[in-house]
Protein backbone atom coordinates (compact mmCIF):
# COMPACT_ATOMS: atom_id res chain seq x y z
CA UNK A 1 0.00 0.00 0.00
CA UNK A 2 1.63 3.58 -0.62
CA UNK A 3 -0.51 6.31 1.20
CA UNK A 4 -0.88 9.26 -0.68
CA UNK A 5 0.01 12.62 0.97
CA UNK A 6 -2.96 15.16 1.14
CA UNK A 7 -2.81 19.08 -0.25
CA UNK A 8 -5.03 21.37 1.48
CA UNK A 9 -6.91 21.98 -1.72
CA UNK A 10 -7.38 18.84 -2.47
CA UNK A 11 -9.35 18.06 1.37
CA UNK A 12 -10.83 21.29 1.03
CA UNK A 13 -11.68 21.06 -2.93
CA UNK A 14 -15.10 22.11 -4.13
CA UNK A 15 -17.96 19.92 -3.02
CA UNK A 16 -15.67 17.21 -2.19
CA UNK A 17 -16.80 13.44 -2.22
CA UNK A 18 -16.48 12.84 1.35
CA UNK A 19 -19.03 15.79 2.34
CA UNK A 20 -21.45 13.98 0.29
CA UNK A 21 -23.55 12.65 2.99
CA UNK A 22 -25.76 15.05 4.59
CA UNK A 23 -23.71 18.27 3.37
CA UNK A 24 -26.37 19.96 1.57
CA UNK A 25 -28.76 19.45 4.49
CA UNK A 26 -26.29 21.60 6.46
CA UNK A 27 -26.34 25.59 5.90
CA UNK A 28 -24.10 27.45 8.30
CA UNK A 29 -22.19 26.49 11.12
CA UNK A 30 -20.02 29.09 13.57
CA UNK A 31 -16.72 27.76 15.22
CA UNK A 32 -14.99 29.85 18.19
CA UNK A 33 -11.84 28.09 17.05
CA UNK A 34 -11.86 30.08 13.25
CA UNK A 35 -14.09 33.14 14.82
CA UNK A 36 -16.82 33.39 12.68
CA UNK A 37 -19.67 31.68 10.27
CA UNK A 38 -18.75 29.23 7.21
CA UNK A 39 -21.51 28.09 5.03
CA UNK A 40 -19.90 25.57 2.79
CA UNK A 41 -20.24 21.91 4.35
CA UNK A 42 -16.76 21.33 3.39
CA UNK A 43 -15.32 23.56 5.81
CA UNK A 44 -17.49 22.91 8.46
CA UNK A 45 -14.93 20.52 11.02
CA UNK A 46 -13.47 20.40 14.29
CA UNK A 47 -10.01 19.49 14.91
CA UNK A 48 -8.88 16.12 16.06
CA UNK A 49 -7.74 16.72 19.45
CA UNK A 50 -11.11 18.85 20.33
CA UNK A 51 -12.07 16.71 23.31
CA UNK A 52 -15.72 16.19 22.32
CA UNK A 53 -14.32 14.26 19.76
CA UNK A 54 -11.05 12.22 21.70
CA UNK A 55 -12.97 11.76 25.21
CA UNK A 56 -16.68 12.72 24.39
CA UNK A 57 -16.17 15.57 27.00
CA UNK A 58 -18.62 18.66 25.77
CA UNK A 59 -22.74 19.06 25.86
CA UNK A 60 -24.78 20.12 23.31
CA UNK A 61 -28.25 21.09 22.65
CA UNK A 62 -30.99 21.31 19.74
CA UNK A 63 -33.57 22.76 19.08
CA UNK A 64 -36.46 23.80 16.03
CA UNK A 65 -36.59 26.99 14.11
CA UNK A 66 -40.44 27.61 13.37
CA UNK A 67 -41.56 30.24 10.87
CA UNK A 68 -38.37 32.08 11.39
CA UNK A 69 -38.13 31.82 15.07
CA UNK A 70 -36.20 29.64 17.98
CA UNK A 71 -38.35 27.35 19.31
CA UNK A 72 -38.23 26.82 23.59
CA UNK A 73 -34.67 28.87 22.95
CA UNK A 74 -34.28 30.54 26.32
CA UNK A 75 -34.86 26.71 27.66
CA UNK A 76 -32.12 25.09 26.00
CA UNK A 77 -29.81 28.09 26.68
CA UNK A 78 -30.44 27.40 30.07
CA UNK A 79 -30.21 23.29 30.39
CA UNK A 80 -26.66 24.12 28.41
CA UNK A 81 -25.50 26.53 31.03
CA UNK A 82 -26.82 24.09 33.95
CA UNK A 83 -24.93 20.91 31.80
CA UNK A 84 -21.95 23.18 32.11
CA UNK A 85 -21.93 24.22 35.69
CA UNK A 86 -22.77 20.58 36.65
CA UNK A 87 -19.51 19.48 34.73
CA UNK A 88 -17.57 22.19 35.77
CA UNK A 89 -17.10 23.20 32.43
CA UNK A 90 -16.44 27.39 31.52
CA UNK A 91 -18.44 28.16 28.98
CA UNK A 92 -16.44 30.05 25.75
CA UNK A 93 -18.81 33.17 26.08
CA UNK A 94 -20.94 34.26 28.62
CA UNK A 95 -24.79 33.47 28.02
CA UNK A 96 -26.00 36.27 26.33
CA UNK A 97 -22.89 36.49 23.92
CA UNK A 98 -23.89 32.69 23.36
CA UNK A 99 -27.70 33.61 22.52
CA UNK A 100 -26.48 35.99 20.30
CA UNK A 101 -23.93 34.27 17.95
CA UNK A 102 -26.58 31.47 17.80
CA UNK A 103 -29.08 33.75 16.53
CA UNK A 104 -26.78 35.48 14.41
CA UNK A 105 -25.49 32.39 13.14
CA UNK A 106 -29.06 31.32 11.94
CA UNK A 107 -29.78 34.73 10.18
CA UNK A 108 -27.03 33.76 8.15
CA UNK A 109 -28.03 30.73 6.20
CA UNK A 110 -31.23 32.18 5.81
CA UNK A 111 -33.47 28.97 7.32
CA UNK A 112 -36.72 30.17 8.42
CA UNK A 113 -37.33 26.33 9.34
CA UNK A 114 -35.23 24.29 10.37
CA UNK A 115 -33.28 22.82 13.32
CA UNK A 116 -29.74 24.23 15.57
CA UNK A 117 -26.92 22.05 17.28
CA UNK A 118 -24.68 23.59 19.25
CA UNK A 119 -21.91 22.35 20.86
CA UNK A 120 -19.87 23.25 23.81
CA UNK A 121 -16.68 21.80 23.98
CA UNK A 122 -13.95 21.84 26.82
CA UNK A 123 -11.20 23.25 24.42
CA UNK A 124 -8.40 21.54 22.17
CA UNK A 125 -4.73 20.91 22.45
CA UNK A 126 -4.20 17.67 24.01
CA UNK A 127 -5.07 13.99 23.72
CA UNK A 128 -4.82 13.68 27.53
CA UNK A 129 -7.47 12.40 29.72
CA UNK A 130 -6.31 15.40 32.11
CA UNK A 131 -9.57 18.10 31.50
CA UNK A 132 -6.96 20.99 32.84
CA UNK A 133 -5.01 20.27 29.15
CA UNK A 134 -6.89 22.71 27.34
CA UNK A 135 -6.31 26.64 27.02
CA UNK A 136 -9.78 27.63 27.09
CA UNK A 137 -13.54 25.99 26.30
CA UNK A 138 -15.05 26.01 22.47
CA UNK A 139 -18.84 26.42 20.90
CA UNK A 140 -19.84 25.51 17.49
CA UNK A 141 -23.25 26.09 16.31
CA UNK A 142 -24.64 24.28 13.27
CA UNK A 143 -27.48 24.79 11.40
CA UNK A 144 -29.87 21.97 9.66
CA UNK A 145 -32.36 22.60 6.57
CA UNK A 146 -34.42 19.40 8.32
CA UNK A 147 -37.32 20.57 9.83
CA UNK A 148 -39.35 19.32 13.07
CA UNK A 149 -41.82 17.11 10.79
CA UNK A 150 -38.36 15.38 8.73
CA UNK A 151 -36.61 14.16 11.78
CA UNK A 152 -38.72 11.46 12.16
CA UNK A 153 -40.35 8.75 9.24
CA UNK A 154 -44.59 10.35 8.66
CA UNK A 155 -45.71 7.00 9.51
CA UNK A 156 -44.30 7.23 13.33
CA UNK A 157 -46.70 10.26 13.07
CA UNK A 158 -49.65 8.58 11.35
CA UNK A 159 -49.76 4.66 12.22
CA UNK A 160 -47.63 4.87 15.57
CA UNK A 161 -44.34 3.51 16.42
CA UNK A 162 -42.99 0.26 18.22
CA UNK A 163 -40.82 -0.15 21.33
CA UNK A 164 -39.25 -2.55 23.12
CA UNK A 165 -37.64 -2.58 26.78
CA UNK A 166 -33.73 -1.76 26.84
CA UNK A 167 -31.01 -3.95 28.86
CA UNK A 168 -28.13 -1.04 27.89
CA UNK A 169 -27.05 -0.06 31.39
CA UNK A 170 -28.76 3.53 32.64
CA UNK A 171 -26.54 6.31 32.90
CA UNK A 172 -25.77 7.13 36.43
CA UNK A 173 -28.41 9.88 38.73
CA UNK A 174 -25.97 12.97 37.79
CA UNK A 175 -24.97 12.30 34.81
CA UNK A 176 -27.93 11.78 33.25
CA UNK A 177 -28.91 15.32 33.85
CA UNK A 178 -26.34 16.38 31.97
CA UNK A 179 -26.75 16.69 27.76
CA UNK A 180 -23.71 15.03 26.65
CA UNK A 181 -22.25 14.24 23.68
CA UNK A 182 -21.45 11.00 24.78
CA UNK A 183 -24.75 9.36 23.77
CA UNK A 184 -22.55 5.91 23.39
CA UNK A 185 -25.46 4.20 25.88
CA UNK A 186 -28.13 6.42 24.13
CA UNK A 187 -26.66 4.82 20.64
CA UNK A 188 -26.71 1.15 21.90
CA UNK A 189 -30.47 1.63 23.28
CA UNK A 190 -31.06 2.48 19.46
CA UNK A 191 -29.13 -0.41 18.54
CA UNK A 192 -30.84 -3.39 20.81
CA UNK A 193 -34.42 -1.52 19.44
CA UNK A 194 -33.33 -2.35 15.86
CA UNK A 195 -32.23 -5.49 16.74
CA UNK A 196 -35.80 -6.40 17.94
CA UNK A 197 -37.01 -5.00 14.99
CA UNK A 198 -38.47 -2.18 16.70
CA UNK A 199 -38.06 1.61 16.44
CA UNK A 200 -37.24 2.79 20.37
CA UNK A 201 -35.64 1.22 23.57
CA UNK A 202 -36.97 2.48 26.79
CA UNK A 203 -35.15 2.31 29.68
CA UNK A 204 -35.82 1.43 33.70
CA UNK A 205 -33.70 1.52 36.68
CA UNK A 206 -32.80 -0.54 38.74
CA UNK A 207 -35.94 -0.65 41.17
CA UNK A 208 -38.04 -1.05 37.60
CA UNK A 209 -39.26 2.75 37.06
CA UNK A 210 -39.37 3.87 34.08
CA UNK A 211 -36.85 6.71 32.95
CA UNK A 212 -36.48 7.58 29.04
CA UNK A 213 -35.80 6.24 25.21
CA UNK A 214 -32.39 6.68 23.41
CA UNK A 215 -32.90 11.02 22.67
CA UNK A 216 -36.99 10.75 23.68
CA UNK A 217 -39.00 11.06 26.90
CA UNK A 218 -41.36 8.82 27.57
CA UNK A 219 -44.92 9.82 28.96
CA UNK A 220 -47.60 7.33 28.90
CA UNK A 221 -52.11 8.04 29.72
CA UNK A 222 -53.38 5.41 32.21
CA UNK A 223 -56.66 3.80 31.52
CA UNK A 224 -58.26 6.84 34.13
CA UNK A 225 -57.15 9.52 31.62
CA UNK A 226 -54.15 10.70 33.43
CA UNK A 227 -51.27 12.04 31.62
CA UNK A 228 -48.06 10.52 33.54
CA UNK A 229 -44.42 11.33 32.88
CA UNK A 230 -41.08 10.02 35.45
CA UNK A 231 -39.16 11.93 37.43
CA UNK A 232 -35.89 13.31 36.82
CA UNK A 233 -34.18 11.69 39.11
CA UNK A 234 -32.33 9.31 36.40
CA UNK A 235 -33.08 11.42 33.16
CA UNK A 236 -33.03 14.17 32.00
CA UNK A 237 -35.42 17.31 31.65
CA UNK A 238 -36.67 17.53 28.50
CA UNK A 239 -37.86 20.69 27.08
CA UNK A 240 -40.21 19.14 25.28
CA UNK A 241 -41.84 17.11 28.34
CA UNK A 242 -42.10 20.28 30.49
CA UNK A 243 -43.72 22.49 27.59
CA UNK A 244 -46.03 19.46 27.15
CA UNK A 245 -47.03 19.32 30.76
CA UNK A 246 -47.88 23.32 30.35
CA UNK A 247 -49.58 22.38 27.40
CA UNK A 248 -51.65 19.69 28.68
CA UNK A 249 -53.34 22.13 31.19
CA UNK A 250 -55.69 22.83 28.05
CA UNK A 251 -56.34 19.27 27.74
CA UNK A 252 -57.58 19.07 31.58
CA UNK A 253 -59.70 21.82 30.74
CA UNK A 254 -61.80 20.61 28.17
CA UNK A 255 -61.87 17.32 29.99
CA UNK A 256 -59.41 15.51 27.64
CA UNK A 257 -57.36 14.59 30.06
CA UNK A 258 -58.20 13.59 34.20
CA UNK A 259 -54.82 14.70 35.68
CA UNK A 260 -51.23 15.30 35.04
CA UNK A 261 -48.66 13.84 37.13
CA UNK A 262 -44.77 12.79 37.21
CA UNK A 263 -44.26 10.03 39.62
CA UNK A 264 -42.75 6.89 39.38
CA UNK A 265 -43.85 4.11 36.47
CA UNK A 266 -43.63 0.59 36.17
CA UNK A 267 -43.65 -1.41 33.38
CA UNK A 268 -46.50 -2.98 34.57
CA UNK A 269 -48.19 0.32 34.20
CA UNK A 270 -47.05 0.89 31.03
CA UNK A 271 -48.04 -2.07 29.40
CA UNK A 272 -51.49 -1.56 30.68
CA UNK A 273 -51.46 2.16 29.24
CA UNK A 274 -54.26 3.67 27.03
CA UNK A 275 -51.20 5.60 25.45
CA UNK A 276 -47.51 5.79 25.26
CA UNK A 277 -46.11 9.24 24.32
CA UNK A 278 -42.39 9.55 23.35
CA UNK A 279 -41.97 13.76 23.20
CA UNK A 280 -38.58 15.47 21.90
CA UNK A 281 -38.04 18.62 20.59
CA UNK A 282 -41.59 19.78 19.62
CA UNK A 283 -41.86 16.27 18.12
CA UNK A 284 -44.97 13.51 19.57
CA UNK A 285 -44.69 10.33 18.73
CA UNK A 286 -46.92 7.66 19.42
CA UNK A 287 -46.54 4.36 20.67
CA UNK A 288 -48.68 1.60 19.76
CA UNK A 289 -46.80 -1.73 20.41
CA UNK A 290 -44.77 -2.46 23.36
CA UNK A 291 -42.38 -5.41 24.02
CA UNK A 292 -45.06 -7.07 21.32
CA UNK A 293 -48.38 -5.97 23.02
CA UNK A 294 -50.10 -3.91 21.90
CA UNK A 295 -51.40 -0.37 23.23
CA UNK A 296 -54.33 0.92 23.39
CA UNK A 297 -56.46 0.39 20.20
CA UNK A 298 -53.34 -0.71 18.66
CA UNK A 299 -53.29 2.91 17.00
CA UNK A 300 -51.98 6.54 17.70
CA UNK A 301 -54.44 7.83 20.32
CA UNK A 302 -56.63 11.13 21.26
CA UNK A 303 -54.04 12.38 23.45
CA UNK A 304 -51.30 12.16 21.40
CA UNK A 305 -53.28 13.63 18.35
CA UNK A 306 -54.13 16.55 20.42
CA UNK A 307 -50.68 17.29 21.99
CA UNK A 308 -49.51 16.64 18.31
CA UNK A 309 -51.97 19.94 17.33
CA UNK A 310 -51.11 21.79 20.53
CA UNK A 311 -47.18 21.95 19.81
CA UNK A 312 -47.99 22.11 16.02
CA UNK A 313 -49.87 25.57 17.12
CA UNK A 314 -47.09 26.41 20.41
CA UNK A 315 -44.40 26.19 17.22
CA UNK A 316 -46.32 28.56 14.87
CA UNK A 317 -48.22 30.63 17.00
CA UNK A 318 -47.41 30.12 20.78
CA UNK A 319 -46.17 33.00 23.23
CA UNK A 320 -43.21 35.09 22.98
CA UNK A 321 -41.26 33.01 25.91
CA UNK A 322 -41.23 30.06 23.66
CA UNK A 323 -40.77 31.98 19.92
CA UNK A 324 -37.51 33.49 20.26
CA UNK A 325 -37.47 35.91 16.58
CA UNK A 326 -34.16 36.24 14.56
CA UNK A 327 -33.56 39.00 12.29
CA UNK A 328 -32.56 37.94 8.80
Amino acid sequence: MSLKILSRDEVFCKAPKWREPGGSNYLAMYSSVFGGVVTDPALMVIPIDDRVVNRGDAIFEYFPVVGGHAYCFEAHMARLKRSAEIISLDLPFDLDTIKQITLETIAISGARDGGVRMFATRGIGSFACDPTTTDRSHLYVVVLGTTVNQNFPSHFLDEGASAVTAHVPLKLGFYSQVKSTDYLLNALVEMEAHRNNADFGIWFDEKGRMTESSTENVTIVSQEGVFKYPTFARMLRGTGLVRAAQLGKELIASGELQGICQTDITQDEVYESAEIILLTSGSVLPVVRYDGRTIGNGKPGPVSRRFRELFQKDMAQGPIEVRTPISY
